[in-house]
């Protein structure tokens, strides 16, 4: 089957030979640490900050009830407390600059370690220097933030949010089952659009957009698939608090961010092989130049691809 230029059967093989050589399960490990780590320190520093426009206990309560209907809501007891225990502590408002530091250096190796794969993943060698880097560690981690805050709020909340609007800015009714029709489609969007900006910008190398934008949808799409499924696989077959007592919530949350890195490493690496031309109809030449890919108009530059 051939679509888009490509053939399925030898692009996908040659994904999931390279998902197991490249050790993506070990690295989506790492990472979905690095992500349960971010989380606690990014709710310690936004609460306070969100809290000056709404309520605290509101905002907690919203990110419990999203949280809850992914892990379930038994197991999310647990987290419930941790939460609360957190960022409803006295001097929690004093440790915002400590939630600020913490959250953007677990943040930061959560993408640090999603550029180290993505070049193995593409077979080049990281050369941008080390403050360039940083940086783009730093940059991703807050765009992110804002594009998966978003993406849940309209996902998840959309119809609470439209109620809400509707009732303090008086609009329609038409309105309003307007914007729940279109509600998961722009959440989709949004997370396409992280998925696009991860492949893009984090591995060294020169690459076509549109490559990367097919990465990118697909990996979205496997996402959307892969929470469902554990979704449905919590409500209905799981019992995290009676395999593993108290900590079940938080061993729910780590499969879930498990899962979820898995599907992004591996997103990663099919991406890398679009953009080698694996199982192109009409293959690209030179798409591998001194072990560096090649973008549509010429090899990467000396900088190691940096545009």
């Amino acid at each position: 089957m051939v679509i888009g230029g490509y053939r399925v059967g030898p692009l996908l093989k040659s994904t999931g030979r390279q998902i197991l050589e490249d050790d993506v399960p070990g690295l989506a490990a790492q990472t979905a640490y690095y992500l349960f780590f971010s989380l606690f320190p990014l709710l310690l520093f936004l609460t306070p900050l969100v809290g000056i426009v709404a309520d605290e206990r509101a905002v907690i309560g919203f990110v419990e009830g999203r949280l809850g209907r992914v892990v379930g809501h038994e197991a999310l007891v647990t987290i419930r407390l941790a939460i609360e225990s957190v960022v409803f502590a006295e001097n929690a408002p004093g440790l915002m600059s400590t939630g600020a530091i913490l959250a953007w250096w677990s943040g930061s190796n959560i993408f640090g370690a999603l550029m180290e794969a993505l070049n193995t993943a593409y077979d080049v060698r990281e050369q941008r220097p080390w403050w360039l880097r940083q940086l783009l560690r730093l940059g991703m981690f807050l765009v992110s933030v804002v594009l998966m805050v978003i993406a849940t709020v309209v996902l998840l909340g959309g119809e609470d949010v439209a109620r809400w609007a509707g009732a303090l800015f008086g609009i329609s009714g038409a309105t309003t089952r307007a914007w729940n029709l279109v509600q998961f489609p722009l959440a989709f969007v949004f997370i396409v659009l992280m998925g696009f900006a991860t492949f893009y910008i984090l591995p060294d190398v020169r690459q076509s957009w549109r490559t990367t934008l097919v990465a990118a949808v697909v990996t979205a799409i496997l996402w959307l698939v892969t929470t469902l499924l554990f979704r449905i696989y919590v409500q209905n077959f799981a019992n995290f608090d009676r395999t593993y007592g108290t900590i079940g919530g938080i061993i729910a949350l780590l499969t879930w961010m498990y899962g979820t890195m898995f599907v992004v490493l591996s997103g990663g690496e099919l991406a890398a092989e679009l953009a080698h031309g694996t199982g192109a109809v009409r293959p690209l030449r030179g798409a591998i130049y001194n072990g560096r890919v090649m973008s549509a108009s010429g090899p990467s530059d000396s900088s190691g691809g940096w545009r």
